[in-house]
């Protein structure tokens, strides 16, 4: 089972909606990220808790798994580069190499939530 906790910020409260969802649900709900009400949302599936933040066209993703943290790589690896993001209502600084289109997500949840072969780039940080 799928289950998608979405994040809606009103001011400095908080509220967190879950949904027991598909794949179709959870890009639904990620599509609705805007980066200011809405901008994280967790999926939990079987072991895994895949954490979206971001919001419009740029996001970050994060998989943990029991033994590590993988962070989602976007096209553009300038190290150097930071890059804005609003996640869970908090402004953060990320490196732009962690920076993804929506339809780098799609091809992530394809991949972790029906086992599809996608062409990803992650990083690895073992725990």
């Amino acid at each position: 089972m799928i289950t998608v906790y979405e994040k809606q910020r009103s001011g400095a409260v908080a509220d967190m909606i879950e949904h027991h969802a598909s794949l179709e649900t959870c890009l639904e709900i990620i599509r609705r990220m805007d980066g200011f009400i809405r901008s994280q949302v967790t999926i939990r599936y079987m072991e895994n808790i895949i954490t979206i933040g971001g919001g419009s066209h740029e996001f970050i993703v994060t998989v943990e798994t029991n033994t590590a943290i993988h962070n989602l790589l976007g096209p553009l690896e300038e190290e150097d580069e930071f890059v804005e993001i609003t996640v869970g209502g908090q402004a953060c600084e990320f490196p732009q190499k962690y920076i993804v289109s929506l339809e780098l997500i799609e091809s992530a949840l394809l991949q972790l939530l029906e086992g599809t072969t996608a062409e990803l780039n992650w990083e690895i940080i073992d725990k």
